[in-house]
Formats: C-alpha cells, sequence, structure tokens
C-alpha cells in the first residue's frame, strides 16, 4: 500500500480529519503527522510495527479497551503493521488483535502471523492452524506469514513437516502475501534456512547490544547477502534497552540530551539499511505515541550516533551481577570456543528484566560448543581476564540456573 494511496483510502480531508467510509467500520480521524514508510516490493510499510507480544493487561485478561486506543492511534498515524502469533499472550494475541481489526477496512492495514512449528506433526497440520489462525485473527489473508522460531531444536520439525513448500501452495494461494520466517538459531542453521530457498523477508532480532556479542551482525549480513529484507524484532531487547543503567544513561544523556533510551534504541534498529519494518512490544498507550513520535520525524543515525550505541553496549555488559567488559581475552585462549562474553551479556540482562523466557531463547540461540556446559576448567580464561573473574565458577553458575529454568 503506497503511502499516498493509504492517505486516499481513509478518506483524508483537508484539516486532517476523515471518516473510514465502509458499513459498520469505526470512524476514524487520520493525523497530518505519519509515521515514515518505506518501500518494500509493491508496497510502502510504516517503519514502525505494534508487536503484539506484550500487550496490555488487567487482571490476568487483555485490557480491550487500551488496545482498542493503542491500535486506533497508531492506525490514524500510519501505523498500521501488526505483528502477532499463535502462542502470544497465551493464545490470546490473535483473538484480541482480530477483535479490534475486524473494525477496520482489511485493506488499510498490515497484518502478519506466524506458523508455530512446535505444534506440527504433519504436512496437513500447517494448513490446519493456518486456516484456524484466519479465524482468530478474523481475515481472509495474511499480509506477511512466517514460520515461526526456527532454530536448533525446531529445524527438523520445519524441514519433516515440509512446512516451507506448504507456505508456497498457501502463497499461490492468494492466503499469504508475503512469506516469510522469524529466527532464533546459530549463523549455521540460518544458512540453511535461506539455502536454495526463496523468502520474501526474514524477522531477525536485532538491537545495539547484541550486534556483535550474540553475533546479530552475522546474521543479518547473512540474509542480507540473499538479498532476504528483514522485519526487527526485540529492538529494545525485551525492555533491556528503555531501563538502561545509572552509568549508561548517563553516557546517553552527556551526548544527547533530549533523546530517550527507547527512541535512541528504536532509531538505531531502524538505520539498518535492510530493515523494512521494527516491531515494538508496546503495552500502553503512552508508550504508542512515544514511539510514534521518534518515527514520524524520523532520522537515520549518523556515525557519532552508531559509536555511541557501541559504547553504551559496552556499559552495559560491564554492569550487573558480572563486570566483564566483551574484551574476549578469554574467548582468545579457550580452547573449547566457549563465547563467554555473549553468555554474561545475556545472564546480566535476564538478572535486569528478570524475564526467563527471552533468557532460555537468547541462549539457545548460541551454537552448542559455545554454551556454559563445555567448559572444562581449565582456567585458562582466569589468567587472560583483565577484570579477575572467575570465569568457569560463573559459567557453572549460569549453566546450572539455565537448567532450573528450563526445568520449570
Amino acid at each position: 500500500m503506497k503511502r499516498r494511496d493509504f492517505i486516499i483510502n481513509s478518506a483524508l480531508a483537508i484539516g486532517g480529519t476523515a471518516l473510514l467510509a465502509g458499513c459498520g467500520k469505526k470512524e476514524l480521524i487520520m493525523s497530518e503527522n505519519q509515521v515514515v514508510r518505506r518501500k518494500y516490493k509493491d508496497i510502502e510499510v510504516p517503519l514502525l510495527g505494534l508487536g503484539c507480544m506484550r500487550l496490555p493487561m488487567k487482571n490476568d485478561e487483555i485490557d480491550m479497551q487500551e488496545l482498542e486506543k493503542m491500535v486506533e492511534y497508531c492506525m490514524q498515524h500510519g501505523a498500521n503493521y501488526f505483528d502477532t502469533a499463535y502462542m502470544y499472550v497465551e493464545g490470546k494475541s490473535e483473538n484480541a488483535i482480530g477483535k479490534v481489526l475486524k473494525n477496520y477496512k482489511r485493506e488499510d492495514f498490515l497484518l502478519a502471523d506466524k506458523s508455530p512449528i512446535y505444534k506440527m506433526r504433519t504436512r496437513e497440520d500447517v494448513r490446519k492452524v493456518f486456516n484456524e489462525q484466519l479465524e482468530k485473527c478474523q481475515v481472509e489473508y495474511f499480509d506477511f506469514y512466517m514460520a515461526h522460531n526456527i532454530n536448533k531444536n525446531t529445524f527438523d520439525t520445519y524441514k519433516n513437516v515440509e512446512m516451507y513448500d506448504e507456505l508456497v501452495k498457501l502463497k499461490k494461494e492468494g492466503k499469504i502475501k508475503y512469506m516469510g520466517f522469524s529466527f532464533h538459531g546459530t549463523p549455521e542453521i540460518l544458512r540453511e534456512v535461506v539455502k536454495d530457498r526463496k523468502w520474501d523477508f526474514a524477522q531477525l532480532q536485532i538491537n545495539y547490544l547484541d550486534w556483535d556479542v550474540v553475533k546479530a551482525h552475522e546474521q543479518y549480513d547473512i540474509v542480507q547477502a540473499q538479498g532476504i529484507p528483514v522485519t526487527v524484532m526485540e529492538p529494545l531487547r525485551g525492555g533491556g534497552l528503555v531501563n538502561l543503567s545509572d552509568k549508561a544513561l548517563a553516557k546517553l544523556k552527556e551526548n544527547y540530551p533530549d533523546t530517550t533510551p527507547a527512541a535512541f534504541g528504536l532509531r538505531w534498529a531502524a538505520s539498518r539499511n535492510n530493515v523494512v519494518t521494527v516491531l515494538s512490544g508496546m503495552s500502553n498507550l503512552q508508550q504508542v505515541k512515544e514511539n510514534i513520535q521518534t518515527f514520524i520525524d524520523f532520522k537515520p543515525m549518523d556515525e557519532k550516533e552508531n559509536a555511541l550505541a557501541l559504547e553504551i553496549a559496552k556499559i552495559i555488559q560491564s554492569q550487573g551481577e558480572i563486570n566483564c567488559t566483551a574484551c574476549k581475552y578469554c574467548t582468545e585462549v579457550c580452547p573449547r570456543g566457549i563465547n563467554i562474553p555473549a553468555i554474561f551479556s545475556l545472564y546480566n540482562q535476564y538478572k535486569v528484566s528478570k524475564n526467563k523466557m527471552l533468557f532460555t531463547i537468547y541462549y539457545e540461540t548460541l551454537a552448542d560448543e559455545e554454551k556454559a556446559d563445555k567448559c572444562i576448567k581449565c582456567n585458562l580464561c582466569n589468567k587472560n581476564c583483565p577484570q579477575n573473574l572467575s570465569i568457569p565458577e560463573l559459567l557453572a553458575k549460569i549453566e546450572k540456573e539455565y537448567e532450573e529454568i528450563k526445568a520449570g
């Protein structure tokens, strides 16, 4: 949908107000201030999308009144991309966003959903669940649809049920406009996913904290080399880049006193050349308003800002329970190739966010040989650590906590 067509379809009138035509459809007052859009194939996509994994909650249920206000504000400002999934909000996200979006003309919003690989046993299951999702979202097609969360634990199932081939068939039937995948795995698996396969887009975890330490840059380069555009998830690392430590926040304010951590993180992700849209899991109307403002007057980051982001990342990595600066001196001597800085960074962020699910997902993006349980306690890393950390003991502690979380 081109920007001009979007405004025309919304019947934008002089003075910035309009009514959505159509029987039973919600009255929509369009704002003159629209978020920036990027060209993607034959349409234009807003650079900011609403991720529906962290919807507003009230008494352990989705707060539908608040969600309606959030969606309306997004629609008014052209942020008309909504991303949901089968398991989001304990399986309630699709129903909720579908109930709200049915009030708008179908051509005026872009809806993304994902095929839950963990539920699949046969190829027939792919279509069965897909039809269930269409019904829950109250639509006849998905604009963007993904094989969800491909990683080492789901990759074999993805192949065995021939998910790619079934999604291609659904696309040919017009039920999927653009076909992609979301990914939480190693670069090695990613290379297999894109090899000899035609994908319209890939959804990757891209933020300035993970860029170097957790190989987000390498994953980004892999899909870019294949000409696959990227939709960004976790641009703020599950909120970890919003609630900066005092030292990290001071560094940001010293250079850019008028910016917020959220705006800085979102702009960093959106400034990557191959990015189509950045998804933010907004939980209330105030967050929606603040993030949309960032993308109304969006300016890509310059070299100074990019350099500052990496400085702040190093500060974050050195904060928390483990004072690791990600100097990588330990990895230079580790005979097992354990990715010690990445493990410490993930653990520190987990201790700040308290989000066990994200910690396990991120930890499992590491290759098996890079994980803490491969430590043989040779202590060569300790001799090389300028922070005098007892690295083998810390790795054992993290591995134990990870196993306890997995055990439930």
